[in-house]
């Protein structure tokens, strides 16, 4: 007979889990930007190159804020569709800003490592699929 709540070693794989996706997603974009000659990033703040970044970004904000609560109203039963969307904001918008640093950037290297950025959270979001199918 199952007990509620999380399965045995939950908490310890989820501590894994998050050390590696701070380590891909932040640490090792860090040191590639320093590393390659990028410009420095500042944490948690708006790094739009221009006024068109600017209306490109927020536009999938908000596209992304009404297609969250959308999906919660109409489909609550399945939470792995919140997740879809979320993965597919996050991808587009690193996405979006390695084009714009492409298209408009002095500096040809911010681009770069913001593929090099996409692909690591790609994997990251990949991984937590599958570690969600695995303790489902």
């Amino acid at each position: 007979m199952g007990y509620p709540g999380m399965p045995p070693g939950f908490w310890v794989e989820l501590i894994k889990i998050l050390s590696v996706a701070i380590l891909l997603v932040g640490v090792i974009p860090a040191v590639f930007r320093y590393r390659m000659g990028a410009s420095k990033k500042k944490w948690f703040s708006y790094n739009h190159i221009n006024e068109f970044h600017k209306k490109v970004d927020w536009t999938l904000r908000i596209v992304f804020m009404i297609s969250l609560i959308i999906s919660t109203i109409l489909i609550n039963s399945q939470p792995f569709i919140t997740y879809t969307i979320f993965g597919v904001f996050v991808l587009t918008q690193i996405g979006v800003q390695a084009y714009i640093e492409w298209r408009f950037s002095d500096n040809r290297k911010d681009f770069q490592v913001s593929l090099i950025q996409l692909t690591l959270t790609f994997i990251t979001l990949l991984g937590f699929v599958f570690w969600l199918e695995y303790f489902s």
